[in-house]
């Protein structure tokens, strides 16, 4: 009870009242597929978590990467039609099932989780944009973003999912930062 009422007082002290659910490759971008990992793509992550933490009262949690846990680091690109099985599926369950719990922790203890941020165009993690077909982008989220924001409803926390737009072909990164903004999580 003690330590419960410390960890209250230094939140309160600091102002950290808001976290944002990252995907893994947004903070370790060697975690993405073979070929995948390309300048433009690391500056806008290295972009967007710059102005995360500039924010004090913004805290970050890295999600484990659902597809480094199925397939390894030396894995080739994949669509969603190729993860779409019972085998990755429980993966992406037990880590959206691990997040909840996370979730509901920081949430009785008075912080707010107020958004996942997703990589436009991943099988696994985009938002509204996946490659249900290796080299074909086409609007839909990516197997964990379904999962994860599935397992969330059904715990009743509310969630906004947001997606990085590593390539120009997914969005305009600026619009990112003002929905962030608009959050006031940068």
């Amino acid at each position: 009870m003690l330590m419960k009422a410390l960890i209250m007082l230094v939140l309160s002290l600091f102002g950290m009242r808001r976290i944002l659910l990252v995907s893994h490759c947004m903070l370790n971008p060697y975690s993405k597929a073979v070929g995948l990992l390309r300048e433009e793509k690391v500056e806008a992550s290295r972009r967007i978590i710059s102005a995360l933490l500039e924010d004090f009262e913004t805290g970050v949690i890295q999600l484990p990467c659902p597809e480094l846990l199925y397939k390894g680091l030396d894995r080739e690109p994949a669509s969603r039609e190729s993860y779409d099985n019972p085998e990755f599926r429980n993966i992406c369950r037990e880590i959206a099932n691990q997040t909840v719990e996370t979730v509901e922790k920081y949430e009785r203890a008075g912080i707010r989780i107020v958004a996942y941020l997703g990589v436009e165009g991943s099988p696994s993690c985009g938002v509204e944009w996946t490659h249900f077909k290796i080299g074909k982008p086409e609007k839909g989220r990516g197997v964990f973003t379904e999962t994860l924001y599935e397992a969330m409803e059904k715990a009743g926390v509310k969630i906004i999912l947001l997606g990085l737009p590593e390539d120009e072909k997914y969005g305009r990164l600026e619009e990112l930062l003002r929905k962030l903004e608009a959050l006031r999580c940068v």
